[in-house]
């Protein structure tokens, strides 16, 4: 109720080490359009049985937290043959708490004894449904029968609550589990409401234990707490032992590759899903990550033409933020090539280093990266301070940049202290749209101060003015009318000192212009690309 996908972020980083995920944002949430009319828990279980029928997903293991927990149950009662496991997380509501001004306060009673950045992602989420929307839903929320609706489900399911959660009581949650035909309770320690993102580990070992010993009699809590235990003691293990047979150091090991694939659906926007493969590679304690979108064909043969050939496209944020503040430009450039938006060590849910490495040791690990995922002749797009590492990428690789686009380019030559530049970051902040604005405050706060500052103090050591000539490529310099962090003076400097550097401007944009004029720069780039050939 009022949540979006990333409300599964965490869950989902751990859930993709075990198989593919679906992520879905329902009609209303997560930025979706808002429906005329209310929606009832069957309307919702409708379009999540349309999802995975166009998905040709059956048998899935479908997870349901709080209000979603009776989307998934009437979708297991109504199409039996797509949910092979059901899994509700935090379930509502109980029967005591029918009460729409008792269920808001204790809402408001969860937030204080959430994390912080749970309740900052609750809190953008909630401004991003809106007020009207979330009221028209509240009392059909209210008015439906879990413990009554759970007894017709076939499958097993499993109930799963923070210990400290005051929304599912432990009474409530047995009463859940005890009247499904094959039900099993697990209680995560010391976690409140939003269990699954505090306890991700421990919901992904109750799931995957239940699914692999659906005969277990111990109590739910020895479950989750013993399996993440061993999990964790193997993987640990399992590290020492290859670092020992190879000689090497402990965190020094070569780099490793992975990927997986996951979906994030918004019914009724555009022609169907968003389809995003993750890749990851780590090298020591350093990890990056590419969030992947497959060039858009369907919409390519109407914007361009079908015998050009496709360009690849890659997007590196800046300090602090993550892959998600390039969703927008990713989705206009699809429909001209490949999309990998990359997270950064240390940010998104990429591990935090032990300590911070050069942008010439980022750029490298970039490069592995797409070396893995088979890149080649890439457009590098870098915004504020992410374009230190796109230029190096450019510099040490000519091989796999064909391109070089600088938007909002940090740090100017003047204004290279912290204090300078926490002055403007703070007046830029008013400029930007206020959902971005919080969406940024989010990925700090979950970056970490530690972290901030460390590659703030990098990045203000770094001369980009005197690397930039060293790159060969065709370079874009672009920034919006309304950039307080990067000034048109210093953007005009660095399109000159480039070796072949052409200087634009997106009119009315603050810093983030990629982000709130995101088809200005998609078109800037494309015309761009169309003048200057690799």
């Amino acid at each position: 109720m009022g949540m979006s996908h990333r409300y599964y972020d965490k869950l989902q980083r751990d859930l993709l080490q075990h198989g593919d995920t679906l992520i879905v944002d329902l009609p209303g949430f997560g930025g979706t359009p808002r429906p005329e009319h209310q929606m009832s828990v069957g309307d919702y279980a409708a379009v999540l049985s349309r999802i995975l029928d166009e998905e040709d997903a059956g048998g899935c293991v479908v997870i349901g937290h709080s209000m979603g927990a009776q989307f998934v149950t009437e979708l297991a009662i109504d199409r039996p043959d797509l949910v092979s496991r059901l899994a509700l997380i935090g379930p509502v509501t109980d029967i005591k708490h029918r009460s729409p001004v008792k269920h808001t306060l204790m809402l408001a009673v969860d937030t204080l004894i959430e994390r912080p950045l749970t309740t900052v992602m609750v809190g953008t989420a909630y401004a991003e449904c809106g007020p009207r929307w979330y009221l028209q839903e509240l009392p059909v929320m209210l008015r439906y029968r879990l413990d009554e609706r759970i007894s017709l489900v076939s499958c097993p399911v499993i109930v799963m609550r923070g210990t400290r959660d005051i929304i599912s009581g432990h009474d409530w949650c047995e009463r859940i589990s005890s009247n499904a035909g094959d039900g099993q309770l697990v209680e995560i320690p010391g976690q409140p409401h939003a269990a699954l993102r505090g306890g991700a580990a421990a919901v992904t070992a109750a799931l995957l234990t239940a699914a692999g010993q659906q005969a277990e009699t111990r109590s739910g809590t020895q479950v989750g707490a013993e399996v993440e235990k061993n999990r964790h003691q193997e993987a640990a293990d399992r590290e020492q032992h290859d670092e020992a047979a190879q000689g090497r150091a402990p965190g020094q090991g070569r780099s490793t590759a992975s990927t997986r694939s996951f979906r994030s659906f918004t019914p009724g926007v555009g022609s169907g899903p968003e389809v995003l493969e993750l890749r990851s590679i780590t090298l020591g304690d350093r990890q990056c990550r590419s969030y992947f979108i497959a060039y858009d064909k369907g919409v390519a043969c109407s914007t361009r033409d079908r015998s050009e050939p496709a360009a690849v496209f890659v997007l590196i944020h800046g300090i602090g933020m993550s892959h998600r503040y390039f969703r927008r430009l990713g989705a206009v450039l699809a429909a001209h090539g490949d999309v990998h938006l990359i997270d950064l060590p240390g940010y998104g849910w990429t591990r935090r280093p032990d300590h911070a490495a050069s942008n010439a040791a980022t750029a490298d690990l970039i490069g592995k990266l797409l070396d893995d995922a088979g890149a080649s002749s890439c457009v590098v797009i870098g915004h504020s301070m992410g374009v230190q590492s796109a230029t190096e990428l450019a510099i040490e690789r000519p091989d796999l940049v064909s391109h070089l686009i600088l938007i909002g380019a940090a740090v100017d030559v003047e204004h290279r202290t912290v204090r300078q530049q926490a002055l403007r970051l703070g007046v830029n902040s008013v400029l930007e749209k206020p959902l971005l604005s919080m969406v940024q405050s989010f990925d700090v706060l979950r970056c970490g101060p530690r972290w901030y500052l460390a590659q703030l103090k990098l990045a203000m050591s770094y001369p980009i003015e005197f690397r930039l000539p060293l790159a060969r490529q065709p370079v874009l310099v672009l920034r919006g009318s309304r950039d307080v962090v990067a000034g048109a003076a210093w953007s005009t400097r660095l399109a000159h000192i480039a070796h072949d550097g052409t200087a634009g401007t997106i009119n009315g944009a603050p810093h983030a212009a990629h982000h709130s004029a995101d088809r200005a720069v998609g078109k800037a780039i494309t015309a761009f690309l169309g003048q200057r050939p690799s």
